[in-house]
């Protein structure tokens, strides 16, 4: 099924809230799904294998220790935690490059990485084993495999865009990971009340008849 840049940024939001990201974090998660998508990366796809592999873990213990590699406590990173510091200027990437450990779906780092080459005027370029991607925070070049959790994954200013990805207004997710998305935002929904589904039930108690 099709869906357009406004529905993956919808599910993609309260998929990640249902997971137990504050809304600021999956508002950010959203952004960055949407943001892939209209490049022609399935965005869905990465923050559902986020999502799985992160769903009842303490995800405090999946933020970035910034050091001379940002590595978290729990042995996995998260690309929308640590995305969001970066962008936020955490570290000036034109000063030092930044090298990350244990980064799941390393793809979602590329729209904060967008954040930051727009900021900056400049190129921005992520490296991990057997891929990488450079953007100038609107193009995107993107070459090689993205594995789900990368062992190691850097981002410094520089690059070369080679072969621009071509824009997208709609994305189809396969039919597991639209699923998925949609299990976890179910998650968001208050249950239903008896007088909701009265009034979700048209007539209700009265008898038209």
């Amino acid at each position: 099924m099709s869906l357009s840049l406004n529905e993956v940024e919808g599910l993609a939001k309260k998929a990640a809230r249902g997971t137990g990201y504050p809304w600021g974090l999956a508002e950010e998660a959203a952004k960055a799904s949407r943001w892939l998508a209209a490049r022609g990366v399935d965005g869905c796809a990465a923050l559902a294998t986020l999502l799985n592999m992160a769903d009842g873990q303490d995800l405090a213990a999946w933020r970035p220790v910034p050091g001379d590699v940002w590595a978290p406590p729990g042995g996995h990173l998260c690309p929308v935690t640590a995305g969001a510091s970066l962008a936020d200027g955490l570290v000036d990437l034109r000063e030092k490059a930044v090298t990350m450990a244990g980064v799941v779906s390393p793809v979602l780092l590329l729209p904060f990485a967008a954040q930051v080459a727009a900021s900056h005027n400049a190129l921005v370029k992520v490296r991990w084993h057997n891929g990488s991607a450079v953007t100038d925070g609107d193009i995107l070049s993107l070459e090689g495999s993205v594995p789900e959790v990368a062992e190691q994954v850097t981002l410094a200013v520089g690059g070369e865009i080679t072969v621009p990805r071509a824009p997208c207004s709609r994305l189809t997710p396969p039919d597991e990971t639209k699923a998925c998305l949609e299990r976890f935002a179910h998650r968001t929904y208050a249950p239903a009340t008896e007088e909701s589904r009265l009034k979700g039930a048209g007539a209700g108690l009265s008898d038209n008849d």
